[in-house]
């Protein structure tokens, strides 16, 4: 080992400390010193000196460096409580500085040839399977049909609905071999894009056109519900796809190529992932937890997927999908930094039931299959606990100052964070685009799904909240776009049964389109209550096709507060804000002031139905869209309508509006051009003479947004 001195301050007290450093090389050997001339090969024989070395106490900090170049893992590497930092120390695996270890969690694919003129192929060692593949950094996706969009399903028999999809003969010829195929679906009425699944098919049935599952759906597959399907070799129609033959052996593939590419797989690295899980942190029990532990400077890829997908178990994630390419469960204070994470199956970072403090931090994490940073904690009812307290066991987590891109490339409602029961978190300065849902989400469970009683303890109004784990966080300084790709109904901030306390504040929202069905801005979903929005930015946000941009923020829920916020340049949304009751679950006293709305929604507020508790105050805001007069829209029974709605209901001028509840609402609101310094060039900043000064604007910190340079 070689020792390396630095200073420490413990107790007032400065002495110099000696810190254990072990080196890991891919040029190195197991029987070496594992210093740094004399590097180990292998990160488990680093593991184990360091174990060595720390078991009896530590007077400093044990370092283990890796060299760069590549290391194949052929199994998970695991760390436990043996693994953690103790005596106020802590024990780090990073990488040796300006060198760049990767670690790929399969191995390389070498030995093409040509197929034909577009395919090539690659014989394969026996047994080998898996559900994608990488090349060059980027996935290679199965072979799909359609090559690009999806097919959409007939009408099936209620009975048989969960049992497959029922096609349209002109999708699906009779010749076209279906029995080994997948069918990749988002299922539910047509319209019910909100979680997708993926279905091995048992048995086709040519004569009704169904296409039988091994495994039925979790819900039902009507008219309308998109699909497409993937594995086989005739599906292979189009560049940047592959087929595995099991039995034969050999994967084929079509390189993607540019004008500077040949096409030829033997000049790119191409990797076919060996496991689901490259990193594991978890200690044996609660009592035993890994503590004090850093990885940072690593670069981390390849994990398979799963060959088929079930959508969440009530909202909770299957036991089987909680993969990622760095899973931690019984972890406490732990930290990972400045590290590369990308090429996963499933999601980037997984952190799980028992998992507090984790500090996620300046990371790159792309081209994940399912979500880039996933905390969750029990649902309600889950676990073996007394009480509420003791079930809140997923908390305290940093994550900042990470590029997360590229998410649910596998599974269709993937996003980039995701909180499930899981509270008192910072997330922020992280920036969140190219996914097909969710940038950020909070999940619980609401009120009127709750059981009548949970541990024993008979459920609530009252107590419902102390269920609810989701609770306290504040998502702050994040910017997000190009979310909500290929999803319906959800928003690049969403919300659905969190608890209380949960702050949205200077987050960046822009450049995002609902391409199919309709969706949100910031959505505070079925009871979402108290939460805090404010300083937030929506710019530029728009729909194609037959989506919709509904309300840039929808409030449900209760006693949410919407302040100064900026919403601009969104023209094509049908309003700048929204609200609804629905399912049961109450939407009152939503306060909406000092915001500022210019050319954003052809109404201001849109009531999809109306209550007079249905707004505790909306006062002092700022409004403007070309010198077009402001409208209010939805259903609200006591004003006369000055005719349909975009959404075909009802549209109602400012006066009447004004005039509601005895002339409650918007009395001291402002019809003005905002005067932005550059709106051309996007700069939301004010004029010193802007009215919007007279309805107590604050400044947006701009500079703080997304990640931090220091």
């Amino acid at each position: 080992m070689r020792y390396r001195k630095q200073s420490s301050t413990r107790g007032g007290l400065s002495r110099m400390l000696q810190a254990i450093s072990f080196y890991v090389s891919p040029q190195g050997n197991d029987d070496n010193h594992g210093n740094e001339r004399s590097p180990f090969l292998t990160i488990e024989r680093a593991q184990r000196a360091v174990r060595e070395s720390i078991a009896s106490g530590m007077s400093a900090d044990a370092n283990v460096y890796l060299g760069g170049g590549y290391y194949e893992v052929g199994s998970t590497i695991m760390f436990d409580e043996r693994d953690s930092g103790r005596d106020g120390f802590r024990v780090r695996y990073r990488n040796v500085t300006g060198e760049k270890p990767i670690l790929v969690g399969g191995e390389l694919i070498t030995g093409w040839e040509r197929h034909d003129d577009s395919i090539w192929k690659a014989k394969l060692l026996p047994g080998r399977r898996f559900q994608t593949l990488y090349a060059d950094g980027r996935r290679v996706r199965k072979a799909r049909l359609p090559a690009r969009g999806y097919f959409n399903t007939d009408e099936s028999a209620p009975e048989s609905s969960k049992e497959g999809i029922r096609y349209f003969a002109a999708d699906l010829h009779d010749e076209l071999c279906l029995e080994d195929a997948q069918v990749f679906t988002w299922p539910g009425e047509g319209e019910w894009n909100w979680f997708s699944e993926t279905k091995s098919v048992r048995e086709v049935d040519r004569q009704s056109r169904m296409l039988l599952f091994e495994t039925p759906a979790t819900w039902g597959i009507g008219h309308g519900s998109r699909y497409y399907l993937q594995g086989s070799l005739a599906f292979l129609q189009a560049p940047g796809q592959f087929h595995l033959d099991e039995p034969g052996g050999i994967v084929y593939y079509w390189p993607e190529q540019d004008e500077k590419e040949s096409g030829d797989p033997n000049r790119q690295t191409i990797a076919a992932p060996m496991v689901t899980r490259l990193i594991e942190l978890s200690g044996r029990d609660n009592d035993r937890r890994l503590r004090n532990f850093e990885l940072s400077g690593l670069t981390l890829v390849c994990t398979d997927g799963f060959r088929d997908y079930g959508i969440m178990d009530g909202n909770s994630e299957r036991a089987e999908h909680r993969e990622a390419l760095i899973y931690l469960n019984r972890v406490e204070n732990i930290s990972i930094k400045g590290c590369t994470i990308s090429q996963s199956g499933s999601s980037g970072i997984f952190l799980d039931r028992y998992a507090r403090q984790v500090t996620i931090d300046r990371n790159t994490i792309a081209h994940v299959g399912y979500v880039g940073v996933y905390a969750s904690g029990y649902a309600p009812g889950e676990g073996d606990f007394k009480t509420a307290d003791d079930s809140y066991t997923n908390k305290g987590h940093t994550i900042t100052n990470n590029r997360i891109t590229c998410g649910g490339e596998l599974i269709g409602h993937g996003c980039g964070i995701m909180l499930y029961q899981s509270g008192d978190n910072g997330i922020s300065h992280n920036e969140i685009s190219h996914m097909p849902r969710y940038g950020i989400s909070l999940k619980g469970l609401r009120f009127g799904t709750m059981p009548e009683s949970l541990y024993g303890i008979p459920v609530t109004w009252d107590n419902h909240y102390d269920f609810l784990h989701s609770k306290n966080n504040r998502i702050a300084y994040n910017e997000i776009f190009n979310v909500m790709t290929d999803s319906q109904d959800g928003g690049m901030i969403e919300a659905w049964g969190p608890g209380k306390g949960n702050v949205i504040h200077g987050n960046h929202l822009h450049h995002s389109g609902i391409h199919f069905s309709f969706g949100f801005g910031i959505y505070l979903d079925d009871a979402s209550d108290d939460f805090t929005v404010t300083s937030n930015v929506l710019n530029d946000l728009y729909s194609t096709g037959q989506g919709k941009l509904w309300m840039l923020i929808f409030s449900k829920g209760i006693g949410n507060r919407i302040y100064n916020n900026l919403l601009a340049n969104n023209p094509r949304a049908i309003s700048a804000f929204g609200t609804q009751e629905m399912v049961g679950e109450a939407n009152r006293d939503v306060d909406i002031a000092s915001n500022l709305v210019y050319d954003s929604g052809q109404y201001v507020y849109y009531f999809v139905n109306w209550d007079k508790t249905r707004f505790k105050a909306a006062d002092g805001n700022l409004y403007w869209r070309n010198g077009a007069a402001c409208l209010v829209a939805g259903e609200i029974a006591q004003l006369k309508p000055r005719g349909p709605d975009r959404l075909e209901r009802n549209e109602y001028d400012w006066e009447e509006w004004r005039s509601l509840v005895n002339g409650k609402y918007d009395g001291n609101t402002i019809i003005a051009d905002p005067l932005f310094l550059d709106e051309e060039a996007r700069d939301y900043r004010l004029r010193p003479d802007s009215p919007a000064y007279r309805i107590g604007w604050q400044e947006i910190e701009f500079d703080r947004i997304g990640p931090r340079k220091d």
